[in-house]
């Protein structure tokens, strides 16, 4: 019988944990790709602007630890004038760009060894073609010689966030939503979770933000260190999100965490700035990606909201340099920054 990942004592490790690198995928115009038509946060994305602010991410975060970026063949031409020389790029046939999502989930064991989970993909059950999406998380696990672990739930890296020490925050609108796993219930979903990336303890927020990937915890939650989340706050009582985004503080600050320990939380103001037309889906600042002795961040052009975030941001990280990115561009594709990043920790060599 084969063993799962806990039972061999891996555990998915903290993003903030020292990274051997950074995984990302390049935004490839794919002619048969139905996802732009289908929901307004994504009919507004501009492929070529796109590019630029993921080269943006990818080389500021190449100043901090190596990026590995997935490049479809069509585009390695396209990708090799904006990327600078320290990033490696990687021929493989890709989808769409969300390496958080599609992408494999890394682990380390005991030893330091590590690990990689292939779950399945869906295109978030609603975008298609997700074929080739659907093998990159092979690939990675592959391309760094650790040790496969394959699990058939359907999960994407976005929707959970963990604190590597056996607490993970999710969403039970992503989640147990009926187009990602309905055939399986609540507690079958946690068990795989628990199982799969080394967890005990599972606390469910009831909403996320998007509806493009209906829900994903990583607009609305991180841990930033143990027995602390940082939370996406709204003060607007007329704000469409008010009520949900306070429910979701309300949970968090009557949970305790694996270690007995009762959250602290950061609140992080929203951006009030609606920047996709006709959508009311909020700017969020907690989306974004922990490096190797930096934090690269979203800033959507609202000076004195920026200003908060990166203020709020750095007194979390006060050791690690802050580095401001502007996420409009990234925003119209339906994500940030922390959904196109899957970190790959640092482990010792087999």
């Amino acid at each position: 019988m084969t063993m799962n990942p806990r039972e061999k004592n891996y555990r998915m490790p903290a993003e903030w944990e020292k990274h051997a690198c950074c995984w990302m995928q390049w935004p490839h115009n794919n002619p048969e790709f139905n996802s732009y038509a289908e929901i307004s946060t994504w009919s507004h994305f501009d492929i070529e602007k796109g590019r630029i602010a993921w080269a943006n991410v990818a080389n500021a975060i190449s100043n901090f630890e190596q990026v590995k970026m997935i490049v479809h063949p069509d585009n390695i031409v396209n990708a090799s004038k904006l990327l600078n020389k320290r990033i490696e790029i990687l021929n493989f046939k890709n989808d769409d760009a969300w390496a958080r999502d599609s992408g494999a989930i890394f682990l380390l064991n005991k030893e330091k060894k590590l690990g990689g989970v292939d779950w399945e993909f869906n295109g978030w059950g609603k975008f298609s073609p997700y074929d080739s999406d659907n093998k990159i998380a092979k690939f990675m696990i592959e391309n760094v010689n650790a040790t496969y672990f394959k699990n058939d739930m359907i999960l994407e890296g976005g929707s959970i966030h963990v604190d590597g020490e056996g607490t993970l925050l999710t969403t039970e609108q992503c989640l147990l939503n009926k187009n990602r796993n309905s055939n399986l219930s609540k507690d079958e979903i946690e068990q795989n979770l628990k199982e799969y990336l080394g967890v005990n303890t599972v606390i469910w927020l009831k909403h996320g933000t998007d509806a493009g990937t209906d829900g994903h915890v990583d607009n609305v939650a991180c841990f930033v260190k143990p027995g602390t989340v940082m939370a996406l706050s709204c003060s607007d009582k007329n704000d469409p999100f008010y009520e949900k985004i306070n429910e979701n503080l309300e949970i968090l600050k009557t949970s305790i965490d694996d270690n007995s320990r009762r959250l602290e939380v950061i609140e992080l103001e929203m951006s009030y700035k609606r920047l996709i037309p006709d959508d009311d889906e909020p700017s969020s600042y907690i989306n974004f990606y922990i490096a190797n002795n930096g934090i690269v961040m979203p800033t959507f052009d609202d000076k004195k909201a920026d200003s908060n975030a990166k203020a709020v941001i750095q007194s979390a990280f006060p050791d690690r340099k802050i580095v401001a990115i502007n996420g409009i561009d990234i925003l119209m594709g339906g994500g940030n920054i922390h959904c196109i990043t899957q970190q790959q920790p640092k482990s010792k060599k087999k």
